[in-house]
């Protein structure tokens, strides 16, 4: 049966359907950590109808690479790909998933959000009185996070914009308003517009896939 399954995997290679699943997991290691990755959906027809592939000397797979989740250690700094194909009632289908592996100070950045992670441009009209100069987020609760100018001042209004990283948006007029989150559906930029009676000042932010994972 496994030996009859990799020839089909080997002939329906050149005809797979892909973004029809991703890989759970982090997107960020530490030299020495190891991590479970997995398909989603589990959409195989059998418990060993999978095929894990590695490529690069940065990290190994640990275990049976024909099931629906894996272990992965990670060596060396660098970069991973990892990628898995699966055999379905629709057909064959292949996700893969980048891994950045890191190791000291990098490594804390990244999941601190700091280094590149945020990125901010700020574009504003001369003689502007927003006294508004950054925006910070806080965590609301699971899988919410919160928005909040970093000076208060009651005869502003503001206008929030979030693109998540599907394309989707979402807008809010709070002052201090909350938008879901999860690891697979992170924001990618947040966009603030701050009005008082004289001028509009912009704010915009924004963020890696990487920042998500870990907040």
């Amino acid at each position: 049966m496994k030996k009859q399954l990799l020839i089909l995997l080997g002939i329906l290679v050149s005809g797979l359907s892909f973004s029809q699943c991703t890989i759970t997991g982090k997107s960020i290691l530490k030299v020495q950590d190891e991590e479970t990755y997995s398909i989603s959906p589990e959409i195989g027809q059998c418990k060993d109808c999978h095929l894990w592939s590695n490529y690069g000397k940065n990290a190994t797979i640990i275990g049976d690479n024909k099931l629906s989740s894996i272990k992965l250690k990670a060596n060396e700094v660098g970069r991973q790909l990892i990628s898995i194909s699966a055999l379905t009632s629709q057909g064959m289908v292949q996700c893969s998933k980048t891994i950045e592996i890191l190791d000291g100070k990098n490594y804390e950045d990244a999941i601190n959000g700091a280094s590149t992670d945020v990125k901010q441009n700020t574009n504003t009209s001369k003689n502007c009185d927003v006294e508004v100069t950054d925006f910070k987020q806080g965590k609301f609760g699971e899988g919410i996070v919160n928005f909040f100018p970093n000076v208060s001042n009651s005869e502003y209004r503001y206008g929030w914009t979030v693109t998540y990283s599907d394309g989707s948006v979402m807008k809010s007029a709070d002052k201090t308003p909350q938008f879901p989150y999860t690891k697979e559906k992170g924001i990618s930029v947040v966009k603030l517009q701050i009005f008082s009676k004289n001028c509009i000042k912009d704010l915009s932010r924004s963020y890696e896939p990487i920042f998500w994972e870990h907040f």
